[in-house]
C-alpha cells in the first residue's frame, strides 16, 4: 500500500513543530572570576554561580561554556567578541550590555577572632584595625567602605582568599572582609590542603548584601536566562543548588 504524501499544509505544520522542539544549538560563553569558591570552582567547571547560570541556560534549551579570568578583567571581558555574557557583576562596574535579573547575592562580612572581642559595629570601626578583603572590595562595598579603604594604611587586597583565613588565625590581620560562604569554605580548604585549624570567629554585619547579575551581549539571550532562572527558582533546583555547597 504506497504511503500518502503529506499535504503542503501539514507537512509545514510538522516541520515547525520539529524546530520548535529542538534545541538552539549553540553554547554560551560565559566569562567567571577565577578564584571564588565555592561559588566558582575553576578546576571542577561548577559551583553555586557556574551551576545556577548553567542550569538556567539549559531550561531554554541552551549548554554552557565557561571561561575564567582575574576577577579585575571580568567588567572588560565583552571585548572579547568570543565570550557571550560576564558572570558575578553589577551594572555599577560600568560594563555595557544587557544585564540579567538578580541570581546571586554575595554577603560580606567583616570577620574577626571571637577570642580579640573586637568591636565592629560600622564600618568607620574599621579604621584602627588591619584589614585583608577581597579584590575590588573598594569598588563593591559601597562609598563610605571605599572612603575609608583609599586612606587607609594598612588595607590590602588579596585575589587568594584561602590566604585571608590563614592570616587571621595566624593574627596577621585583625579583620578580613569576606563572603561568609567563601570564608566557610576556605576553612575547609585550609584544613585539607595545609592541615591547620580554624578557631572560634565573629561575624560583623556592617555590609549590605550585593546582588549580582549576568551581562550579556544580546538582550534577547538575556531575557531566555531570566525565563530560565524563574523556572529554576519555581521548580527547587535553584534551592537544591543552593544546599549542594552549604
Amino acid at each position: 500500500m504506497p504511503v500518502p504524501r503529506l499535504l503542503p499544509a501539514l507537512a509545514l505544520l510538522l516541520l515547525s513543530g520539529l524546530a520548535l522542539a529542538s534545541p538552539p544549538g549553540r553554547s554560551v560563553v560565559v566569562a567567571f572570576g577565577e578564584s571564588l569558591e565555592p561559588y566558582v570552582i575553576p578546576q571542577l567547571e561548577a559551583g553555586i554561580e557556574l551551576d545556577i547560570i548553567r542550569a538556567a541556560l539549559k531550561a531554554q534549551r541552551y549548554e554552557m561554556q565557561p571561561v575564567f579570568l582575574s576577577q579585575k578583567r571580568l567588567p572588560q571581558a565583552l571585548a572579547d567578541r568570543r565570550i557571550d555574557a560576564v558572570a558575578t557583576i553589577v551594572p555599577e562596574s560600568g560594563a555595557k550590555g544587557a544585564y540579567s535579573d538578580v541570581y546571586i547575592s554575595y554577603e560580606d562580612k567583616a570577620i574577626t577572632l571571637s577570642q580579640r572581642r573586637l568591636e565592629i559595629n560600622k564600618i568607620a570601626d574599621l579604621a584602627g584595625h588591619s584589614v585583608s578583603a577581597f579584590p575590588l572590595a573598594g569598588q563593591y562595598l559601597g562609598s563610605e567602605f571605599a572612603a575609608l579603604t583609599a586612606r587607609h594604611p594598612d588595607y590590602h587586597e588579596t585575589g587568594n582568599q584561602i590566604d585571608q583565613n590563614r592570616l587571621l588565625y595566624r593574627g596577621s590581620v585583625d579583620v578580613v572582609v569576606a563572603d561568609y560562604r567563601i570564608f566557610n569554605y576556605m576553612n575547609k580548604r585550609m584544613q585539607a590542603d595545609f592541615n591547620e585549624q580554624a578557631l572560634p570567629v565573629t561575624y560583623h554585619d556592617i555590609f549590605i548584601k550585593l546582588p549580582y547579575r549576568v551581562l550579556f551581549r544580546q538582550p534577547a539571550l538575556r531575557d531566555a536566562f531570566n525565563q530560565g532562572l524563574k523556572q529554576i527558582q519555581q521548580n527547587g533546583d535553584y534551592q537544591r543548588i543552593l544546599k549542594r555547597y552549604s
